[in-house]
């Protein structure tokens, strides 16, 4: 018994300090290694921000272009 309160504390302690340290927003570099990784054939690749998004800009080696908004909290708004 005294093992599953333990237990039980543990996991409530941990759950309220991952509640408080919240989820990091992403940054430039981020954005662009998100893109990079999608697209290991990346030859270049701009990064820019437009309000709270980044639009990411790429060209693969066999010269196929499109870009990518991500949302400063990781989602991708849209691809073209």
């Amino acid at each position: 018994m005294k093992s599953y309160l333990g237990m039980l504390a543990g996991i409530m302690v941990w759950g309220s300090l991952l509640f408080l340290q919240g989820t990091p927003a992403i940054t430039e570099e981020i954005a662009e290694e998100a893109v990079v990784a999608a697209h290991p054939d990346t030859e270049f690749c701009e990064v820019e921000r437009q309000g709270s998004d980044f639009r990411v800009a790429y060209v693969t080696a066999g010269l196929e272009q499109g870009k990518v908004t991500i949302a400063q909290d990781g989602h991708i708004v849209s691809m073209q």
